[in-house]
């Protein structure tokens, strides 16, 4: 009597692992300018970026602004992950992704040159 075995069984129990792969695969196609690995990784991130951008403005307008920047770190990310050396790509993307934001919310340099903040 033969018994099947299922080998991918491990795999799709967990699907946190499986989207963690997805990500990782998104990470390395947008990385290869393939825009919609780019859409699927920016709608993976949304939560996070929407909540990160809530914490730091309460006005809608500002609130997409920072979204937007959330984004710009989101693709810098991908540009310098590497999966062998960074681990985790969403630990590795945060740091891009406030720092984007945190950008966004300092005064350029005229507005400090010239006293405005």
């Amino acid at each position: 009597m033969k018994i099947a075995l299922n080998l991918r069984q491990n795999d799709s129990a967990n699907p946190e692992a499986d989207r963690e792969r997805a990500i990782e695969r998104d990470a390395e196609a947008c990385r290869r300018n393939d825009w919609e690995a780019k859409t699927r990784l920016v709608h993976a991130f949304m939560p996070l970026l929407t909540s990160l951008a809530k914490k730091r403005a309460t006005e809608t307008a500002g609130i997409n602004r920072y979204i937007e920047a959330g984004k710009d770190g989101l693709v810098a990310a991908t540009r310098h992950y590497k999966p062998a050396a960074n681990g985790k790509f969403q630990v590795f993307a945060l740091n891009y992704i406030e720092s984007e934001m945190d950008r966004l919310s300092r005064p350029g340099f005229f507005a400090r040159l010239f006293g405005r903040s």
